[in-house]
Order: structure tokens, then C-alpha cells, then sequence
């Protein structure tokens, strides 16, 4: 029975180890969420009031956009600037879950795009969804009953959408910009420490075209824009290895010229 005895108190033992790691963990849990809520409210003061000054100044600044079948379009202009919240319940409290500034780019062109291949109705259909662009469809069936022709009316406004999220059991804060320059989706991650009132500001001198160093900021940007450095710096190592042992191969392969003349003597 001592082996028992002996068993049952590493196993007692044990459970209280993983009792209190959990305890431990849940405590930082709490407390990076909180924090992060804590940098929420700076965001969200910030960006209340900056889309308030925004829609009062109507600052004159040109976007340029490439639509696909129709081409780039360089007079968009940004307007409606509006911030809203997601929230989640955890108990009886309301959190922030996500913060979103939208705004519209918007042209006075007409942006007309017409299709003749269903295949390419059906791709154009899917482009549009995915960088959120609203559009009138008129189809057109040919003598079978397949739509064979399309066109496209295609509002003339681009939908902005500057997001941020959480990763609240780790502390880290996510923005995604959509559509943001271009029909394309850019993503930044931060430590919730490193969202403070300098990168809001570089990040709003970003959006009205100052000059600034917001994509410069943040240790994620900073490790990411080193690894892809280093990454370019082997591959071109690589490539000068491999060009020069291609050659040296080629030159094994042929021989020289007095192996090529041994085997014809051979």
C-alpha cells in the first residue's frame, strides 16, 4: 500500500500544479484583456474624434483605383467618414470586440464594364463581391438559354474599411485596412502596449496622404521587414551559387576539352 499511497500523492500533487498554472493563466488572461480594452478606449477616443474633423474639413485628396476591365480611375475622393463597434457580453458588461472607421471613396466617372465569355461574367461577379463593389447586372441569353453577354454597372464609390481587432489572450491588436490605396488588403499587427497616441497620429497623417512613418512602426512590422530583407539577401546568394555551379556543372558535364578528346580516343 506505501506504492499507492506514494502514487496517489504525486497525483494529488500534480492536480494542484495544473490547478494553480491555470489559475496563473487565467489570471493573465483577465488582465490582458483588460488592458487591451484600456488601449480600445484610446482608439476609439481618437478616432471619434478624428472622423469628426474629417467630415468638417472635406479635405480635397485624390485616390487612384485600377478596376479590372475597366481601368485605372485616378479622381476618387474620400467623404462620410463614420466609426462603429462591436461589442461582446461577458456577463452583464458590454466589451469592444472591434473597432471599424469606414469611409467612401467616390468618383463622378461612370464605370461601365461589359463581359462576352460566361466564364469571365462569372470572374468579374466574383472580383467585384470580393472587394466589396456594388453593381447592376444586365444579362443577356443567347438562342440556348445561357447568359453569353454581360454588363456591369458598377457604383462609383469604393468602400473603406480601417478595422481593428484583438487577440485579447495575448495582448496583441490587429488593423486591417481594405481597399485602402488600391482593392487590396493590408494588414498590421501591434502590441497592445504599441498603440498609443504617435501611431494614431501617423496612422491618421497616413490616411490624408502626410507625410509620415506609420508603416515603419510596430516590433511585428519591424521583425517582418528584417526577415523578408534577409529572405531577399539569401535567395539572391542562392541564385549566384546556382547560376555559378550551373556553369561549373556544365563545364563537368562537357568535360573540357581534353576529356572530350580522351573519349574519342578512347
Amino acid at each position: 500500500m506505501a506504492f499507492l499511497d506514494d502514487l496517489k500523492k504525486e497525483a494529488e500533487t500534480q492536480k494542484q500544479q495544473e490547478m494553480l498554472q491555470t489559475q496563473s493563466k487565467l489570471v493573465a488572461v483577465s488582465q490582458n484583456f483588460l488592458h487591451v480594452q484600456k488601449q480600445y478606449k484610446i482608439i476609439h477616443h481618437y478616432l471619434l474624434e478624428l472622423v469628426n474633423q474629417l467630415n468638417v474639413l472635406s479635405l480635397d485628396l485624390q485616390r487612384a483605383y485600377y478596376i479590372e476591365g475597366f481601368g485605372m480611375i485616378d479622381n476618387f475622393r474620400p467623404r462620410d467618414y463614420a466609426l462603429s463597434i462591436d461589442s461582446i457580453r461577458i456577463g452583464q458588461k458590454d466589451f469592444a470586440n472591434t473597432l471599424i472607421l469606414r469611409f467612401k471613396n467616390v468618383t463622378d466617372k461612370t464605370i461601365t464594364v461589359e463581359r462576352n465569355v460566361p466564364t469571365q461574367i462569372d470572374n468579374l461577379k466574383e472580383y467585384l463581391w470580393q472587394n466589396n463593389l456594388k453593381y447592376q447586372c444586365t444579362e443577356y441569353k443567347n438562342e440556348r438559354g445561357v447568359v453569353s453577354r454581360a454588363i456591369f454597372n458598377i457604383t462609383s464609390e469604393i468602400p473603406v474599411a480601417i478595422r481593428f481587432s484583438a487577440d485579447f489572450e495575448n495582448a496583441k491588436i490587429f488593423l486591417q485596412m481594405k481597399n485602402f490605396g488600391g482593392l487590396t488588403v493590408n494588414e498590421y499587427i501591434y502590441d497592445a502596449d504599441e498603440v498609443n497616441t504617435e501611431l494614431l497620429d501617423e496612422m491618421a497623417k497616413y490616411l490624408i496622404d502626410k507625410p509620415s512613418k506609420f508603416r515603419d512602426l510596430g516590433r511585428h512590422q519591424l521583425t517582418m521587414r528584417e526577415s523578408t530583407r534577409q529572405a531577399r539577401q539569401a535567395k539572391d546568394v542562392q541564385y549566384a551559387n546556382g547560376v555559378a555551379k550551373t556553369e561549373d556543372e556544365e563545364e563537368e558535364k562537357s568535360g573540357g576539352f581534353f576529356d572530350r578528346l580522351k573519349s574519342i580516343l578512347s
